[in-house]
């Protein structure tokens, strides 16, 4: 996005107008700089074109600047290229000339660039136009707020807590501008006067302005300062919070291990080729940047390859409520305060539970109600999760089912992908049919119904059926053309019969979403068409063969025919069905080896693939534990055992265990006998009956733990420790440090504090297990 910053203003953005003036044949030319203390920095920006001279061949260094000229030159000192310049320009043109009204519009393009790059806010620009500013002289505390903001250095003065000064007029810089001029001062960008002042009402002439912009832009280009504009960006990229320190991989590579900035998990690793360059306040940095906890965005090429990362320090996070969504700007409330966010290309997003991805998953008619939010220091939205709220779900109705003595219902719906879903009806739902309040009943299957549905719950709140239009689904058979009129052919989901039906010339087609031409939907796609006057009016196309991934939740078995219908639920807690006729049974494949559809069970992980509108194959992989905890007291009984545990939340249970339950650790069968109170056992639990478990930690309740460290968290005071038990497998085991452990390095006898330990050091601590955590009270590094 950056040239040489120098070059790039010359070629770009030549000329301030009004006191800026017309061009010298030379900086040098000037006569009355020839003796000015700033005469090197005036020629340095003339030559850079930064500045020019005035008609009469003068430099006028004494002459104030006003606000506008400032801010131009400030944009420019951020030092984007001219095709980024432009295409800021063009996005925030209409923005600006609202706001300026005509006013010093020649400097549009400034003033575009110091909203994109955060050197003013609408807001601000609003103020100074009303207020007038923009036309009067500048006053050098102001200039420095939006110098440093240019830098982009502005998130870092807000953080600051403490700002000490030497200057002798100190006291006189307002509050909010100390955090900017002590930047200044501590770069060398400003200095005090002869009386050690700054100065921060003093009018800012162009020579001063000289000045401090050379200096700001040496600074700059000494540090290798590149301004990271999301918009304006087209890199891919991967990001999340530090997980450990690098660890070293081959070829002098580092291997970064991101955990997921919305659920925290481990997210992915990523390899840092040596010479990938660290950011850090969007300045240069080193790989010592790359510390745990903090958060960081790695930068991709074409290829693939991780370029450049940008590190930021840990996110900020905070809960507040929703008051609406206009475009990618979310207006919240959070401490009683409102704000605006903004969710730029970047920003990671949770709808609900589960549902993620960027802002295009937002829906701003959906009602979200609160939300959880990660700032970087930046003050950027780095993630965000709406909770409450519904979404729109539409298809045809192919069931309605309920249950004896309830309010309660379930429809199936098959949506325009092909895809069966099931969704609840609670009996507060809202339901109408052709616009009158109604309910709903097993007489509309086969009709047009649109949803809305909690994000929560996955309950229905409102359903709108349409019982006049008609629609058709099925897949493809053949479209045809003619010099008037088209046609598509379709065989019929529910009959099997393929009917042909003229498209109208006005008809919307899409495939995948996506606007497309009818000679794009091809054999055997599934379609359904809205029909109007026997035409097609809508054609909403998908691929024929879909994957759906989930978890088996439900087997029903039908009364009346060969079929089971399998309820998977996907992350996003949406159910959709699948029915399959036992007499054709599509291919299994269950924990990588054939098997059949009676093999199944419900807990399976399962990818189940369409084809041609038929389930062709299931891929499925055993349920894993479901109850975790720790083996309190194990009582034999004439039939097995009684397990009395304390699970991974505290709660207390007992669980009678049969001879023929399967028990595993590290993927190979043990005896049942062989279990001991303290080990931690991940179950797989059936309603009241154990399925199978899992030895996790075969760990009793010793006071003493030995192992290497592979994270730490100073934040939450606790360390990941890798131990290897008497059987040879490797466990890992969370250490609670609290406050008021001691730590210890053996080999020094120094104390020391959970930051100085770090993965890969071997410790030894002593405590108990609390459950399956143990509470460490002193720690000992080898």
């Amino acid at each position: 996005m950056k040239t040489n910053r120098l070059l790039s203003c010359a070629l770009a953005l030549a000329v301030t107008v009004s006191a800026l003036a017309l061009p010298a044949s030379a900086a040098t030319a000037f006569p009355d700089i020839q003796s000015h203390w700033a005469k090197s920095y005036i020629e340095e920006m003339t030559d850079a074109n930064m500045f020019k001279g005035y008609e009469d061949g003068t430099f006028k260094p004494e002459n104030k600047l006003t606000t506008a000229e400032a801010l131009a030159l400030c944009a420019r000192a951020v030092g984007l290229d001219e095709n980024t310049s432009a295409e800021i320009a063009d996005d925030y043109k209409e923005a600006v000339d609202d706001v300026l009204d005509g006013s010093q519009s020649w400097f549009y393009r400034e003033f575009a660039i110091c909203l994109a790059a955060g050197i003013l806010t609408e807001s601000d620009l609003k103020s100074l136009t009303q207020s007038g500013a923009l036309t009067k002289p500048i006053v050098k505390e102001d200039l420095a707020v939006y110098l440093i903001r240019a830098m982009q250095l502005g998130p870092m003065s807000e953080r600051l807590s403490s700002y000490p000064m030497s200057f002798d007029d100190t006291a006189s810089i307002s509050e909010s501008a100390k955090p900017s001029v002590y930047l200044l001062s501590v770069y060398g960008i400003v200095q005090g006067d002869q009386n050690n002042d700054f100065g921060p009402d003093g009018q800012v002439t162009r020579a001063i302005m000289a000045t401090m912009l050379s200096r700001a832009i040496r600074y700059m280009d000494a540090h290798g300062t590149d301004p990271d504009l999301p918009e304006y960006t087209s890199y891919a990229f991967q990001q999340g919070v530090i997980a450990a320190t690098p660890a070293e991989g081959s070829g002098g590579a580092l291997i970064l291990t991101l955990n997921d900035d919305l659920t925290g998990a481990t997210a992915y690793s990523v390899s840092l080729p040596s010479g990938v360059t660290i950011y850090e306040n969007n300045m240069e940095s080193t790989t010592s940047a790359l510390k745990a906890g903090r958060h960081a965005r790695v930068c991709l090429d074409g290829r693939g390859t991780a370029y450049a990362v940008r590190v930021s320090d840990a996110l900020e996070e905070f809960e507040a409520t929703v008051n609406g969504i206009d475009g990618y700007d979310i207006a919240i409330t959070r401490s009683g305060q409102g704000e605006i966010l903004t969710m730029d290309r970047f920003t990671q997003v949770q709808v609900g539970s589960k549902t993620t991805g960027d802002r295009s998953i937002v829906d701003a008619d959906a009602g979200y109600t609160s939300a959880v939010c990660k700032l970087d220091d930046q003050g950027r939205l780095v993630a965000i999760r709406l909770d409450g709220g519904t979404r729109t779900e539409e298809g045809i109705l192919a069931g309605y089912t309920k249950a004896s003595g309830t309010t309660a219902a379930s429809i199936q719906v098959i949506g325009f992908d092909g895809v069966t879903r099931t969704f609840s009806v609670p009996s507060g739902a809202t339901t109408t049919v052709n616009s009158l309040v109604s309910n709903l009943n097993s007489s509309y299957e086969g009709d047009y119904v649109s949803l809305r549905v909690s994000n929560d719950s996955n309950a229905v709140v409102t359903a709108a059926v349409d019982t006049v239009t008609e629609y058709v689904q099925g897949a493809v058979k053949a479209t045809s053309y003619a010099s008037d009129v088209n046609t598509i052919t379709v065989t019929n989901l529910d009959t099997g019969k393929a009917t042909s039906y003229d498209v109208s010339k006005s008809a919307v087609i899409t495939y995948n979403g996506e606007t497309t031409l009818l000679r794009n939907i091809k054999k055997d796609y599934f379609v359904t068409l809205r029909l109007s006057g026997g035409d097609a009016a809508l054609i909403e196309a998908y691929p024929g063969s879909t994957v759906t991934e989930g978890v088996i939740t439900e087997r029903i078995f039908s009364d009346t025919d060969t079929t089971v219908t399998f309820v998977v639920t996907q992350e996003d807690d949406t159910q959709v069905s699948f029915k399959v006729d036992l007499s054709n049974p599509p291919d299994i494949e269950r924990d990588e080896a054939d098997s059949t559809i009676d093999k199944l069970r419900t807990g399976d992980s399962v990818e189940v693939t369409v084809r041609y509108n038929e389930v062709t194959r299931i891929t499925a992989t055993s349920q894993s534990a479901n109850v975790i905890g720790t083996v309190d007291r194990i009582i034999q009984e004439k039939n097995g055992y009684t397990l009395e545990m304390t699970l991974s939340d505290g709660e207390e249970v007992s669980y009678t265990v049969t001879s023929g339950v399967s028990v595993t650790q590290s993927g190979k069968s043990v005896n049942l006998s062989s279990l001991r109170p303290g080990y931690k056992l991940g179950l797989v639990v059936s309603g009241e009956q154990v399925v199978s478990i899992e030895i996790q930690q075969a760990v009793n309740s010793s006071n003493k733990l030995t192992g290497t460290v592979i994270y730490v968290s100073t934040s939450d005071k606790y360390i990941y420790l890798r131990c290897v038990d008497e059987a040879g497998n490797e466990e890992i085991v969370t250490v609670n440090a609290p406050s008021g452990t001691v730590i210890l390095d053996v080999s020094t006898g120094d104390s020391l504090s959970l930051k100085y330990l770090e993965a890969g050091d071997i410790i030894e601590a002593n405590g108990a297990y609390d459950g399956a955590e143990f509470d460490a009270t002193v720690i000992l590094r080898q």
